[in-house]
């Protein structure tokens, strides 16, 4: 399989973690960069000499010699530089959200079809092992039916540090949109059913550094009566993570006890849990990696991206149910908002 030339926009704290991916990767080839900031592209070329930048993103797809596109930019920009990208031909695979509006990633993804261009999305957290190995032990019913579930992120994130972004401080529901997006993902993911219905609310304790809300928690009914109690928070008490993911299944639990590690069963009559080997890996790099690859496979193959864009709006339709939720006080039906809104079931 050819290298797959890519043209990366955007350098910021996640675009230089691609740019550090794209250039080991053995299925991609660094084409091109774009940032507006002099500086970060200035410090781009320190670090990957004769890989040539631009200011605007128009400039570099017309300097041709590339064969995708990787946005690692703000969301509010991916619905004119998606325009851009389909326009010249050339596959996508943009980081999530692909927007901070429901109707304007319907738009995108429709552009994607209309243009027969492969879209995918950066949900790099399914290509995790510890994912894939939940995936697949709930798949093979190694402790039974799952019957319900209990998904706990705890954590004070300081937004004002520099590795991080800073448009999630000012957002609107930036837990959602930022980081229980990822989970609500894996919710689906993992145990490869859709969410029928929500019941959610959200809030921002008195001393968060966000101007919106920080904290999620909902209650998610998937198909067949499985049921997900959700909790989420950017603005704990205590500066430790805590993270679990335990679901409890017909004959035992599996539980995931660490964000990116550490999966573990039991089954009912056992006194402790067992752990479930899982290969080495360093979060954010080998998982975007293992992405990277599937989507240079389907670029070459015709096969249907990883993490497709058609994929993605049914997790972000649940977001934004969620959010209706929350707004409204009420339980709302996934399928009948997503239909609603546009989004495909």
């Amino acid at each position: 399989m050819a290298r797959l030339r890519f043209l990366l926009a955007g350098l910021g704290n996640r675009g230089r973690q691609w740019a550090a991916i794209l250039a080991a990767h053995p299925d991609a080839a660094f084409a091109a960069a774009v940032d507006p900031d002099p500086a970060r592209r200035e410090s781009f070329a320190a670090a990957h000499p004769g890989v040539p930048s631009f200011a605007e993103l128009a400039r570099g797809l017309d300097a041709g010699g590339i064969d995708a596109v990787l946005l690692a930019t703000p969301p509010d920009g991916h619905l004119a530089q998606a325009r851009l990208v389909f326009a010249a031909g050339l596959p996508l695979l943009a980081e999530k959200p692909l927007s901070l509006d429901l109707a304007e990633a319907v738009e995108i993804v429709g552009l994607a079809a209309r243009h027969r261009v492969p879209l995918a999305v950066g949900l790099n957290f399914r290509y995790l092992p510890v994912s894939v190995a939940l995936r697949d032990a709930l798949a093979r019913r190694v402790v039974g039916e799952p019957g319900f579930g209990q998904f706990t992120y705890q954590r004070n994130r300081d937004g004002r540090q520099p590795r991080l972004n800073k448009y999630p401080l000012t957002m609107r529901h930036p837990m959602m949109l930022e980081q229980s997006i990822h989970h609500l993902d894996l919710i689906r993911h993992c145990y490869a059913r859709e969410v029928v219905g929500v019941a959610c609310r959200t809030w921002n304790p008195a001393w968060s550094m966000y101007a919106h809300d920080s904290n999620v928690s909902c209650l998610l009914t998937l198909e067949d009566g499985l049921e997900v109690d959700y909790l989420g928070t950017w603005t704990g008490g205590w500066n430790e993570l805590r993270f679990e993911w335990r679901t409890d299944c017909a004959g035992g639990v599996v539980i995931q006890r660490q964000l990116f590690s550490d999966l573990a069963l039991a089954r009912t009559g056992e006194s402790a849990l067992t752990q479930v080997p899982l290969a080495d890996a360093e979060p954010f790099r080998d998982d975007s990696a293992a992405l990277l690859a599937a989507f240079a496979a389907a670029v070459a193959t015709g096969a249907p991206p990883p993490c497709g864009g058609e994929d993605h709006l049914r997790t972000l339709a649940l977001c934004f149910a969620a959010i209706e939720s929350a707004e409204s006080g009420r339980r709302v039906d996934v399928a009948e908002f997503a239909a609603r809104h546009g989004v495909a079931a």
